[in-house]
């Protein structure tokens, strides 16, 4: 099923940049923008930059399903004073709509989230003269399964830190025993939720994770995480690519510290930057947890 032409989109088409409010503080500025989106309407992000220096490297941040853009805002100030411009999105599904979407439109948006990445990337190398090598991903629960067929499509992102990422979305969405997606299944008709499975499949990280060389990918994985066993993490790292690593921590899936921690490390290895001092690493292991907008419901 493998089919990157599925996420092929107009790099030439204008990026429509606007800034809607800017703030500076201790170095860094804080744009919250919007850039048009190859599938319709536009990205609302935060573009959070370095104030005094030109950016050395970029990152793009996807936040979980649970949380929108300002999961990794305050990771992505820290990033700043170190040189790295960032983008934190909101995924197509956070973004204002006319009505709420349909089941059956869900695969159009996961679509749309790796299409509007690579438009990410765009926007980074115009306004930054950012190249290959220099760009990096992190994606968390949500945006780190859909991580997985952006590794496999997107080589301009050489580093990508997936976590709590899922292999094949489409299968677990069916033999998952999380409360939240039981109910799912059982208040939806049969044929809906078959029809619904049918459309993600392709979109199953498995088909694009294996294609990610020479990308690094690492993973990272909760020890106690309530949505995703162990077992189908090591699946999903067993899919990827070399080169590749894995890691796992005593936390749920929020994450903890060490996780902030060995995130940043990793990207500075990867992006041709210099070790975090431990001042620097000091500021991570003070960075609050992303807490849900909203629970599942039992």
């Amino acid at each position: 099923m493998l089919d990157p032409a599925a996420f092929d989109y107009d790099r030439d088409a204008p990026l429509d940049l606007q800034i809607v409010s800017e703030q500076t503080q201790d170095g860094v500025t804080v744009h919250d923008v919007t850039y048009g989106s190859p599938g319709g309407g536009l990205i609302p992000a935060y573009l959070i930059v370095p104030a005094q220096q030109a950016p050395r490297a970029g990152v793009i941040f996807g936040h979980w399903g649970e949380g929108n853009r300002e999961e990794f805002l305050a990771e992505a100030l820290i990033l700043a004073r170190m040189g790295l411009v960032a983008l934190c999105l909101d995924a197509p599904y956070r973004r204002p709509m006319a009505h709420e979407p349909a089941l059956a439109d869900v695969p159009a948006l996961d679509r749309q989230w790796v299409v509007d990445v690579r438009r990410s990337v765009d926007l980074l190398q115009e306004r930054y003269h950012l190249l290959v090598g220099q760009v990096g991903y992190v994606g968390h629960s949500y945006t780190a399964t859909l991580g997985g067929v952006v590794a496999g499509i997107e080589h301009r992102i050489t580093a990508h830190v997936l976590m709590a990422g899922e292999g094949a979305l489409s299968e677990w969405m069916l033999i998952s025993t999380h409360p939240g997606l039981v109910l799912e299944r059982e208040t939806t008709p049969p044929d809906d939720y078959r029809a619904y499975l049918a459309a993600l499949a392709p979109l199953d990280a498995r088909h694009y994770i294996g294609h990610a060389a020479p990308s690094q990918l690492f993973f990272q994985f909760a020890r106690n995480d309530e949505f995703l066993p162990p077992a189908r993490g090591e699946q999903y790292f067993a899919m990827a690519s070399d080169p590749k690593r894995i890691a796992w921590y005593d936390c749920r899936h929020a994450f903890n510290a060490q996780a902030r921690q060995e995130r940043v490390l990793f990207l500075c290895e990867h992006l041709g930057l210099a070790r975090p001092s431990p001042e620097i690493l000091a500021l991570f292991e003070q960075v609050p947890a992303p807490t849900p907008l909203e629970e599942w419901t039992t």
